[in-house]
């Protein structure tokens, strides 16, 4: 099972690394393990500040919400990519603008069905299955 997971989690970062054509620019290291981003929106609004997704080498994401932290599994299956059972920190978030941003990200993590890195390939959007941006990434 151990070898199953690894050589999935090797197949999605191979097969979303090929969005990296040029060398010379920053390209966009699509989703591999060990990367980091800033999210910069959700669902089309500002994302607060300090909002962050990883990906970690064992193929979980993880990152700092507008109050909580989160985790999850992310998934790979032909087409497909999810982001599967994901838990929330429950801190109290007093901030109303955050706690909208807090619940628009849960949300967005749960319907997260592929990647679309930008032209430029300076960013990436997290989209659900009719192709909309749910999260937009920008590589740290």
């Amino acid at each position: 099972m151990t070898f199953t997971r690894n050589a999935l989690i090797a197949g999605l970062g191979l097969g979303l690394l090929a969005a990296c054509e040029d060398a010379g620019q920053r390209a966009v290291s699509t989703l591999a393990p060990g990367s980091t981003y800033a999210i910069t929106r959700i669902d089309g609004s500002p994302a607060p500040d300090g909002v962050t997704f990883e990906v970690g080498e064992d193929g979980r994401v993880s990152g700092a919400g507008p109050c909580n932290r989160y985790s999850g599994q992310l998934t790979h299956q032909g087409e497909v990519m999810t982001i599967g059972g994901v838990v929330m920190t429950r801190r109290a978030c007093l901030d109303a603008e955050r706690n909208t941003a807090e619940t628009r990200l849960s949300t967005a993590l749960g319907v997260v069905t592929g990647v679309k890195p930008s032209e430029d390939r300076s960013t990436v959007a997290l989209i659900d299955a009719e192709g909309r941006e749910r999260i937009l990434l920008q590589p740290r």
